[in-house]
């Protein structure tokens, strides 16, 4: 993550437990009953659970995706139903069932948020046509990490930063059906004066925008903290600047030393004024973050990670139990030891010590797992998480030519921790690698479940039947495309045709409602611009221009802006004007 100072990125802004043993998902079995016949043109739905509010969200939701890929009519109705939605209280809370009972398809969750995730599970498994053909997956299936959760980057002007309200709500809606439970947004007070700075209300204001959708979809919400403050923060309690020799941890924004008492004072007092203006919504998790924003090289903070950091991140973790008493703490060991500086073995000790007040220890970083954690063990033993960089890796500007689908390479960094982690939290940028998302949060879903296997029920769902595998055709080259790129390695000319090819014939065979989807039109674009860029005539093709002008409308992107970050997250058209920074 390269969060620099972002100062004028708000100008436009206004807008549990881990389940019992391991997972109890069983294949699809086959079955003769098909409550539809042959399909139908009206689902009656009954919901055999007290209304609520979410339950009655996810009858909502139900409605809406089947409704908008086929012509079919979904009711609520008493009798004559070909679907049930229940409650079942021997289901772990997240955990749900679909069986048949009678002559219905029964979708039961442990509680409404498991329901959530048997709908998502139902639609993604149901066929949609002229008829609409209800799920034949047959099963339990029990979540086996407890923390599945997204982190949204909300700068830059991209679309986290841009988007409507009904947009944001219906794509939490749509992760939530994959089976997120957390959804992580932070304040920045990075761009910010201080509290009094004009854009500081609207900043907070899209988060609680974003913590009230995910409560309201039953999930967790995070933030996160560190010693990262305010541009007008006093020089006098300033942090001594980190030595980065690797260039890999970062000396962004504006850190204020926790060993002198005004610093912490300060930290303190600033901490305190967040939780208060979210007091009313509520906070479930605190996430403790160590370099790129923050860090401390004074003597008394010194090695940071296992010294001065470590002890903020629990006072700043016992300020906030005295608001939210049931928080949660991560703390985050991102770029830990780079370079040695005996930060894990220092944690370690620490928490061996006393780890009563944290919850789970995150760990990332640029490439492969960090071995400590995998080798020596987890300081503390406890739960470990993983932060998957979903967005940047081999795409330069970010989603700047279209979707950006990694399969492969988050299945082999998946491969080295799943047997350790208990979830994470991708970072994101973007809607453009939605489907990285979905592969990431069943893998913290289903930790044997392979990332072709969530493509093939992505594709299914989100494009239709009867093109799975020549869209898989096109993302294994888009894939390999995006990493020889990155390895400044040559790109298979032949390989780029054939993939706009391909897009290009199942535009023609895809349902309207899936043509019309920004899912595949992403998908559809990356192969016209990987053809420009690679086997073609450039970015400065009529074909191309259109390509990244329809992307730029996808993503709520600025034609022209005063933002000097904006263009690393738009796509490189060349009359598009930023005022300041680069173009």
């Amino acid at each position: 993550m390269d969060a620099h100072n972002r100062r004028t990125f708000l100008k436009c802004a206004g807008a549990a437990a881990v389940g019992a043993g391991l997972s109890e998902r069983i294949a699809a079995e086959e079955t003769h009953a098909d409550p539809g016949g042959k399909g139908t043109r009206e689902l009656r739905v009954r919901i055999e659970t007290p209304a609520g509010p979410l339950v009655s969200r996810t009858f909502a939701i139900l409605k809406d995706r089947i409704e908008q890929r086929c012509p079919v009519r979904v009711t609520e109705a008493d009798t004559g139903a070909q679907l049930l939605l229940t409650m079942d209280d021997r289901l772990s809370p997240d955990a749900f069932r679909i069986d048949v009972t009678d002559e219905a398809v029964r979708v039961s969750g442990g509680s409404p948020r498991g329901l959530l995730y048997g709908v998502g599970k139902f639609l993604r498994t149901s066929q949609y046509g002229e008829r609409f053909e209800c799920s034949a997956w047959r099963g339990t299936s029990v979540p086996q990490g407890s923390l599945r959760g997204m982190y949204f980057a909300t700068h830059f002007h991209n679309w986290y930063h841009q988007a409507s309200a009904p947009e944001i709500s219906r794509y939490m809606e749509d992760l939530a059906l994959w089976g997120v439970n957390a959804v992580m947004v932070i304040f920045p007070m990075i761009n910010l004066q201080d509290w009094d700075d004009p854009q500081a209300e609207p900043a907070m204001a899209m988060v609680r925008l974003y913590a009230r959708t995910a409560k309201d979809l039953g999930l967790q919400f995070a933030t996160g903290v560190g010693n990262t403050m305010f541009i007008g923060a006093p020089k006098a309690i300033r942090a001594t600047p980190l030595p980065d020799p690797t260039h890999r941890r970062g000396n962004s924004g504006h850190p204020i030393c926790p060993s002198n008492p005004d610093g912490h004072a300060y930290l303190m007092d600033n901490t305190r004024r967040l939780f208060e203006r979210l007091s009313d919504i509520g906070l479930d998790i605190l996430v403790h973050w160590p370099y790129d924003e923050g860090g401390c090289a004074c003597e008394k903070c010194m090695p940071w990670g296992s010294n001065g950091y470590l002890k903020l991140s629990r006072d700043l973790t016992e300020l906030g139990r005295s608001y939210f008493p049931n928080l949660k703490a991560v703390m985050s060991t991102w770029m830990f030891d780079t370079p040695p500086e005996g930060e894990w073995q220092g944690l370690s000790d620490a928490l061996a010590r006393e780890n009563g007040w944290l919850d789970y220890i995150l760990a990332d970083a640029h490439e492969d797992y960090p071995r400590y954690p995998l080798d020596v063990g987890v300081p503390g033993k406890l739960p470990l998480l993983n932060f998957p960089e979903i967005s940047m890796w081999g795409n330069w500007p970010w989603g700047g030519f279209g979707a950006h689908p990694l399969p492969g390479r988050f299945q082999r960094l998946w491969d080295q921790v799943k047997q350790a982690v208990q979830g994470g939290f991708p970072y994101s940028e973007g809607i453009y690698e939605d489907m990285n998302k979905a592969v990431v949060a069943q893998f913290y879903w289903d930790r044997e479940r392979s990332a072709r296997s969530t493509l093939e029920e992505y594709i299914g769902y989100e494009f239709g039947a009867g093109v799975t595998e020549d869209v898989l055709a096109v993302i294994d080259i888009l894939e390999n495309s995006a990493s020889c790129s990155q390895r400044k390695q040559p790109v298979d000319a032949e390989a780029v045709r054939r993939a706009s090819q391909l897009a290009e014939a199942v535009d023609t065979r895809l349902p309207a409602w899936a043509r019309q989807n920004w899912r595949w039109e992403i998908l559809r674009l990356r192969a016209v611009l990987d053809r420009g860029r690679f086997a073609g005539d450039g970015l400065e093709t009529p074909e191309a221009e259109a390509a990244m002008v329809r992307l730029i409308e996808i993503y709520h992107c600025q034609m022209e802006t005063d933002d000097p970050y904006h263009h690393r997250v738009r796509p490189p058209l060349k009359r598009a004007v930023s005022r300041k920074g680069e173009c």
